[in-house]
């Protein structure tokens, strides 16, 4: 039996659990392998897009002092924007959903749009929460806003999203 005809023997929903992971691996290997291993050019060249406009949209709504990728907090405490703040790690688990579900054409390509828009728009209120909250309550306020409820509200905006399309594309 060929991959091919085993494939098209698979029902929709194991298809969906044997391509989600791979989606996974395919995405997050081409933007993120390089930057463990070797270079990657793709990789460096979206993040460093992604973390531009982040720091650009953040200088000009924050009234703390920014300096590359790092928001200054107080003399001895930096807020870091790294690769993995980018926002691009939620949303290619979001893609690899969408990629690996069983549809075609513009419905994948409307939602993978729509859901790059609303999660960096998430990530970009995330960063700014994470600031005004250490801002206000200090650096012992940090795990639980950027690693709990940042994260919450990152996993809840993907799966939001991810049910929407299930919505908006199973649509008769």
């Amino acid at each position: 039996m060929s991959i091919g005809s085993w494939w098209r023997d698979l029902r929709a929903s194991d298809r969906f659990f044997v391509a989600y992971p791979l989606w996974l691996l395919f995405l997050f290997g081409i933007f993120y392998w390089g930057r463990f291993w070797d270079y990657s050019p793709i990789g460096e060249i979206i993040d460093s897009f992604h973390r531009s406009i982040i720091m650009l949209l953040l200088d000009g709504m924050l009234s703390n002092h920014i300096i590359g990728y790092e928001i200054v907090i107080t003399p001895h405490y930096r807020v870091v924007i790294t690769p993995e703040c980018n926002g691009l790690v939620p949303y290619f688990i979001y893609l690899a959903a969408i990629l690996a579900y069983p549809k075609r054409g513009w419905c994948k390509l409307k939602w993978a749009l729509i859901g790059y828009i609303t999660v960096m728009f998430a990530n970009f209120l995330r960063l700014v929460g994470v600031t005004e909250v250490v801002n206000n309550f200090g650096e012992q306020s940090f795990y639980y806003i950027h690693d709990i409820a940042g994260n919450i509200l990152l996993i809840g905006v993907g799966t939001g999203l991810f049910l929407l399309y299930l919505r908006g594309c199973n649509a008769k």
